[in-house]
């Protein structure tokens, strides 16, 4: 792919709201006619409509500079940042978070600062804080300026200066611009102060960078003339907010403080640090300890003072953790490739849905079609590659929301534009226990429905047994809600795990879907056929339909009808196929009891 001069990158995670004047801002820059530039949308693996509020700007957007969509699957600003090197086609990359504004003339600024620089690797801009929200100046506490530089409101005079490395002063992340060659060279892949948000207790992952980029030789500025408006909500001015946000910078202090001493200093800085950190507390409290209650930036420097204090000791607990949870995982082979992968799928728009029928046995249920969707990803070769390869990883790596949402929107989608045609059919989509537990899925659900006005009734939410079971309180809610607007719910793989009647009880279950595996093992097998009979007793008893799946051939077709199961699946009924590109299945005329009754042939190989 083609270089060009200068890479401005956007990390965002749930963007959908903050993009749009960002990437407004940035088709109006001027004075940027002599370089060639484009912009990189980072996904940092969101779950809300930042890939389609991408897509909507890429259809619109000017052809001589390129907006390209770039997804991160590990969460956390650093591993953001590190996806937009790893795609940044230009000399430089500056970086702009989703709620910076730049100035019209920001990108000129910065490559024509680079560019007559060339021992600098990265420069910071000006930033001004832009209180938008109503009665924001209010919010500003006093002496709000004293703590404005953890908020990245960086005013440092109106001329270009270098920062020394001995005053120990950097710029934040926000507006930051990086000679590529100065990062690729010199910054690590997983920084040491990786975080996923202030929950981590982690912050300054920008600074860490800038320092090894220094460490190694090149020069870091100040450029006034780059300039950027921060939104700032006020909900970012509150105390309890500022308090985290100061807690976390000093909890990453001291990984900052020994990477800019040697070996040999650090065990007798650590002691200096130490003392002269407890003096400064110390002598805090005498001068001000009386406001810490009622003076909010008192109470800040407060924060910020003790927890340096404490970072040695928590940055050790942290990595004592860290450690024993990655040899708490199972090996997983060849994860960091799928990973890879699962992102550049993502990038690439090559997920697709399939589908795949689920046949009514009992002719009392030939009225409404049903079918379960089921995902797929294409490869470069466009050959399909089964699930089964890359959701071990996607659960890994935290991945799974966001796969389950991006199912529902693409099948939603399809859906509105063929809602005449699909009105009697049902879809059965999966949902996994990350969704689950998700405390945002039920809005995000229920919003979807609302935007694609999509009708509830064509819709089985399918929910494994397993996952029902451990979490009992969260599926109970989810039924709740759902049923309540007419969605149906299908329990799958039920089998595994032993099948108690007073769960499923609790449970409004309108589907029980029998483990594949218990339906393949059923010819001459007796204890599978009595544990499908017990299955199917019971959800007849509470009022549920009963589906087996993976029926691969007539004699288990014969066996599931003479049991009375009402529903069968699998490929002696139909190959699964791309959504709405099928093969019509006369279910009236249809011979049960033959495997190729319908000639289908399958989808892959």
């Amino acid at each position: 792919m083609k270089g060009v001069d200068f890479t401005v990158a956007i990390p965002t995670y749930n963007g959908e709201d903050r993009l749009p004047e960002v990437l407004d801002r940035l088709k109006l820059q001027i004075n940027t006619e002599n370089f060639s530039w484009e912009v990189i949308v980072v996904d940092n693996n969101s779950t809300d409509s930042t890939a389609e509020v991408v897509a909507a700007y890429q259809a619109k957007w000017p052809k001589f500079i390129p907006l390209r969509y770039a997804f991160a699957p590990k969460q956390g600003a650093a591993f953001a940042r590190q996806r937009a090197v790893e795609k940044a086609r230009g000399e430089f990359i500056g970086f702009l978070d989703d709620d910076n504004l730049p100035a019209p003339e920001w990108v000129a600024q910065a490559y024509t600062f680079g560019k007559n620089n060339p021992q600098v690797g990265a420069f910071g801009s000006q930033i001004h804080g832009y209180f938008f929200e109503q009665n924001s100046e209010s919010e500003l506490p006093e002496r709000f300026k004293e703590i404005a530089c953890f908020l990245a409101i960086i005013e440092r005079g109106s001329k270009p200066h270098l920062y020394e490395p001995r005053k120990k002063m950097l710029p934040p992340g926000a507006g930051v611009v990086v000679r590529k060659q100065a990062w690729e060279e010199n910054v690590p892949k997983t920084l040491f102060l990786n975080h996923t948000g202030k929950k981590a207790g982690l912050a300054c992952e920008d600074l860490e960078v800038l320092i090894h980029i220094q460490q190694a030789g090149w020069q870091i500025w100040y450029n006034p003339a780059m300039v950027v408006y921060h939104r700032i909500p006020n909900s970012r001015l509150q105390r309890d907010y500022l308090l985290s946000l100061l807690r976390c910078s000093a909890l990453s202090r001291n990984h900052l403080r020994m990477m800019t001493l040697k070996s040999w200093q650090k065990p007798l800085a650590l002691p200096a640090y130490m003392a002269n950190d407890i003096r400064r507390l110390v002598l805090h409290l005498m001068k001000k300890g009386k406001s810490i209650q009622t003076d909010t930036v008192t109470a800040c420097q407060t924060e910020f003072l003790w927890n340096t204090i404490k970072s040695p000791f928590f940055l050790w607990v942290k990595q004592l953790k860290s450690q024993a949870k990655a040899r708490s995982y199972l090996p997983l082979a060849n994860s960091e490739d799928w990973l890879e992968t699962i992102a550049t799928t993502f990038e690439e728009q090559n997920f697709c849905l399939y589908t795949q029928s689920i046949f009514p046995i009992s002719k009392q249920n030939l009225n409404t079609k049903h079918s379960e969707i089921l995902l797929r990803m294409k490869n470069k070769k466009g050959q399909i590659i089964l699930p089964g390869k890359f959701i071990p990883t996607a659960e890994r790596y935290n991945l799974m929301r966001t796969i389950d949402r991006w199912v529902i929107r693409q099948l939603f989608t399809r859906l509105s534009q063929t809602a005449k045609s699909n009105s009697n059919c049902v879809y059965e989509i999966n949902l996994s226990a990350a969704s689950i537990n998700d405390e945002t899925f039920i809005y995000f659900l229920s919003q979807q429905f609302d935007i694609y006005e999509i009708s509830p009734e064509t819709i089985s939410l399918g929910i494994s047994e397993s996952i029902a079971i451990a979490n009992m309180k969260q599926v109970a809610k989810l039924i709740s809600v759902f049923k309540e607007i007419g969605c149906q719910f299908t329990l799958d793989h039920v089998g595994r795990a032993k099948l108690m009647p007073d769960y499923l009880k609790q449970l409004p279950i309108d589907y029980l879907k029998i483990d594949g595996k218990l339906v393949k093992g059923l010819s001459n097998n007796q204890k599978n056929i009595r544990e499908i009979e017990q299955i199917h007793n019971l959800g007849y008893a509470l009022g549920m339909k009963t589906i087996a799946e993976t029926v691969e051939n007539s004699k288990i077709m014969e066996n599931i009808k003479t049991l009375g199961v009402d529903y069968a699946q699998g490929y002696a009924i139909d190959y699964p196929q791309p959504l709405f590109a099928r093969k019509k299945i006369n279910m009236e005329n249809s011979n049960l009891n033959t495997v190729n009754s319908w000639n289908l042939q399958p989808a892959m190989t």
